[in-house]
């Protein structure tokens, strides 16, 4: 009969009173599908006629149907409802009457056994529009749910849902819409009412009288509690819980990867209305549970109450919402002992994720009561021995907090300001839990919202929070005995905004090069101050050379007098400061980061010389071998590095340079290329003063041990151009040795300006020049075996003539005994040109023994 009038639509009214399903129970289902499967706007006549031939309830009762052929039923209603669509049209809006009414009979019979179903059916073709929102107002009608008042009779609300059934359904709804909101892209940046707008007004029925009927629910049981008993808190929290979780998928801002757009809003600004429709629903109930529980709770207790309420009506978008409660209670909110107040972690995320969008005066105000808790209680928990994860999670929310709340002059410029308050108890917090990223999201805070000249700045709350900062990266924290979590990511991230507040002022000329030195200095004690966890050397090495590339890049970004200002206060700090552990760090970080190869050699050089100042060489491989490990000469710029160290003076950086030269290549070869290399530097050289002058003395020892290696070899080809590199050598070493530079006219006639050179270096000079001229019979020939006859020549003659009566020069008279050694040592037929490098020693370790780079070649 069915497929006969489906075929045959002119014949249904002849044919449809012939047309019985109760006739055939067994069969009902599936002619209740062939109906729908047939739907269309076209048929929608039709399909009502043979809609009203269907008694669902009667064939419920009657038949009894097993439970899947009911579920059967109501997935092929679903069906139908979803084809009828969003906004019925006139022509199948009688048969989406009829199909609304079965299915709330069917949702009835035997409740709950279909609810579960249902709630599922219903939410998933509802998150996609399919539903109309018509069948969301038929379906709560028969739950019991109502748009009208509750009567305040003290009674819970005569919901169909029983107290286990309301919070299974909260508990569901909080996880799909949290798991939709996830699901895909569109949801998680646009939100869930993008696509829920139409049934907005339904969702919000449904969540108040859930979340209502639970609050009744739960006062009712707690009716006899003791006022303030622990089971009323309990409850409080629960029901807390109970309602962020159910709004939280709406109204969170999600966090993202993106670099462009980092956080996204739940919603569009074409769905504000809605949304704010929906934000102030979850102020008003949180605003009820306030009411309901403030007469059975303690006064601390309702306190924390509060601070909830707060931090819910503060993520409403339209300002009528908070600014009414806010001033409604800010009478009583003041008077409640905030101090004793522990606020918890959902609190805090509520704080910051809305704190772009909320109210200004909402948020200047909470930010005002959270700086009256007493935080060191509060936190209390984090100084145990393994605190807990929500303790480390509240020490950085604290963070946040101060940073937030410290540029806010409204609060900075009230009496007894509570945020000035608050910072003063920097010292005694726990830091040390603070994980980097957290500490790398502040300071990148702190660097778009507040004014470079927060370094320089005199007043309170800027010195304040500059401590704040050096302390929470752990820069001299009381608490260092305790782990620091990511100290050395976290010092590194203060120093770089450090820099970057430095470098805005300088290059806006808002700072003088004095004020820019002092501050420099300041970055490097707190350099001195850093002790990291790591207890491996080569860890905290590069921990500490870290932090070094940070502050150099000061130097990097300057202008070129700032800059050069910048190197020479940089190499006064070394020589006064850097000691130990400090040099080498900075060794590496100089040559690694340094910009300019000047700066590069001016600082190396300094750093060895503060290396050895301290004493740093035991023997030949601890000395200078952490030196070599530590310098690396940048390849691309080898030439002019050299050259700059040259005119610098940085004759100990160009040592490390030829014993890394001679490591790298172990060949005769690269050592002959290396003795010519160091013969040219001494030609090239001439020390401005004892402090350089010393450092030769390296070179010479080198150039000589080269040398012997190479003559060794007995190469009569190659001989006659090492002796001319030794003759040139000698012929250095003697004009080193003059007492006045012979350059210049003056110099030619023996008038030149007086050496600058000290007296025992003059006697070291002329000591090795006369030495060498003894051993060099001839242009063709050298000395290398002892005891064989020694032909002194004129010339040698001459120069040991000179050696001999420098004691009865008044300034050479207490280097006599240094003198008469050398004449003794160079006169001695036992001792050849293979000797030199022993006179050498010998003069050093009697005229420079405080010299402890030199202890390599004594």
């Amino acid at each position: 009969m069915l497929k006969t009038i489906l075929l045959n639509r002119h014949l249904c009214n002849l044919l449809s009173p012939y047309f019985t399903p109760k006739a055939s129970p067994a069969e009902l289902v599936s002619l209740y599908e062939e109906v729908v499967n047939t739907l269309h706007i076209d048929s929608g006549d039709i399909i009502f006629m043979l809609l009203t031939k269907f008694d669902v309830t009667q064939w419920l009762s009657a038949t009894q149907p097993p439970f899947p052929e009911r579920s059967r039923l109501m997935t092929i209603i679903h069906q139908a409802l979803c084809t009828c669509g969003l906004n019925p049209e006139p022509e199948v809006l009688m048969p989406f009457n009829i199909f609304c009414k079965h299915w709330t009979e069917l949702l009835l019979y035997q409740f709950p056994d279909h609810y579960s179903d249902f709630l599922r059916l219903l939410m998933q073709s509802s998150s996609e529009q399919l539903l109309s929102p018509d069948c969301w107002r038929a379906s709560l009608r028969v739950l019991g749910c109502s748009s009208q008042p509750i009567i305040k009779t003290g009674k819970t609300r005569s919901i169909l849902l029983s107290p286990q059934q309301v919070d299974e359904t909260i508990e569901w709804l909080s996880k799909f819409f949290l798991k939709l909101r996830l699901s895909n892209r569109d949801f998680r940046s646009f939100g869930l009412l993008s696509k829920w707008g139409p049934y907005i007004d339904e969702v919000k029925l449904f969540w108040k009288d859930l979340i209502t009927y639970s609050i009744d629910l739960e006062l009712n049981n707690c009716s006899k509690e003791p006022v303030g008993s622990p089971r009323l808190v309990k409850a409080l929290e629960n029901l807390n819980t109970k309602t962020a979780k159910l709004f939280e998928p709406w109204i969170l801002v999600l966090d993202t990867d993106s670099n462009s757009q980092p956080r996204c809003s739940p919603w569009l600004e074409s769905d504000a209305t809605a949304a704010a429709g929906l934000v102030s629903l979850y102020g008003c109930l949180t605003k009820t549970l306030h009411e309901k529980f403030k007469d059975h709770l303690l006064p601390g207790q309702r306190g924390a109450l509060w601070l909830h309420l707060m931090h819910y009506c503060k993520t409403c978008t339209s300002p009528k919402m908070p600014e009414y409660l806010l001033y409604t209670y800010h009478t009583e909110y003041t008077r409640l002992p905030w101090k004793d107040l522990h606020p918890d972690q959902t609190l805090m995320n509520q704080f910051f994720n809305v704190e772009r969008g909320s109210p200004k005066s909402c948020f200047l105000f909470m930010g005002e009561l959270l700086c009256e808790v007493n935080w060191v209680s509060a936190l209390s928990d984090a100084l145990s021995p393994q605190p807990s994860p929500s303790a480390q999670t509240m020490v950085v929310s604290l963070l946040y907090l101060m940073v937030f709340l410290a540029k806010e002059d409204f609060l900075l410029n009230k009496p007894e300001s509570p945020v000035l308050n608050l910072l003063g108890q920097t010292s005694s917090l726990p830091w040390h839990l603070v994980d980097s990223p957290s500490y790398q999201n502040v300071t990148r805070y702190v660097s778009t919202h507040y004014p470079s000249s927060l370094v320089l700045s005199g007043d309170t709350s800027s010195q304040q929070v500059i401590k704040l900062l050096q302390m929470a990266a752990g820069f001299g924290l009381p608490t260092q005995s305790l782990h620091h979590k990511d100290m050395t990511l976290k010092c590194q991230a203060f120093l770089h905004l450090m820099v970057q507040f430095l470098t805005s002022l300088d290059q806006n000329g808002n700072i003088s090069l004095a004020s820019l030195e002092t501050e420099m200095e300041k970055l490097l004690e707190y350099i001195v101050l850093f002790n990291p966890s790591e207890t491996d050397l080569q860890q905290r090495h590069m921990a500490t050379c870290s932090l070094f590339a940070e502050m150099l890049t000061l130097l990097n970004e300057a202008g070129i007098s700032t800059a050069e200002g910048l190197g020479t206060k940089l190499h006064s700090w070394v020589e006064k400061r850097a000691r130990g552990l400090l040099v080498l760090p900075l060794l590496t970080a100089a040559c690694r980061c340094l910009a300019s190869v000047r700066h590069m050699a001016r600082t190396t050089e300094a750093c060895i010389i503060s290396y050895f100042t301290d004493g740093g060489c035991a023997d030949q491989y601890s000395g200078w071998g952490p030196i070599l490990v530590s310098l690396q000469v940048p390849e691309l710029t080898v030439e002019d590095f050299i050259q700059e160290s040259l005119s610098l003076g940085s004759y100990l950086t160009l040592y490390v340079y030829i014993l890394q030269k001679l490591n790298q290549d172990q060949t005769l070869l690269n050592e002959k290329k290396t003795l010519m290399l160091i013969s040219s530097w001494i030609n090239q050289v001439f020390p401005s003063g004892p402090a350089d002058e010393a450092k030769l003395f390296l070179w010479w020892h080198k150039f000589l041990e080269l040398l012997q290696i190479q003559v060794d070899q007995e190469d009569s080809c190659g001989l006659d151009t090492l002796i001319l590199t030794l003759m040139a050598f000698q012929n250095r070493l003697a004009q080193l040795g003059e007492e006045r530079l012979n350059s210049g006219i003056l110099g030619a006639i023996g008038l030149g300006r007086k050496s600058p050179l000290s007296s025992r270096f003059r006697v070291v000079a002329r000591s090795m020049s006369a030495f060498i001229l003894v051993q060099v019979p001839s242009e063709s020939q050298l000395r290398l075996h002892a005891g064989t006859e020694m032909q002194i020549s004129a010339k040698a003659q001459q120069a040991l003539a000179v050696l001999e009566v420098m004691p009865s020069n008044k300034q050479y008279s207490e280097l006599q005994v240094s003198v008469y050694q050398a004449c003794q040592f160079i006169k001695y037929p036992g001792h050849c040109l293979r000797d030199s490098i022993r006179l050498l020693i010998l003069l050093i370790n009697a005229l420079y023994t405080d010299l402890h780079y030199l202890d390599i070649i004594r």
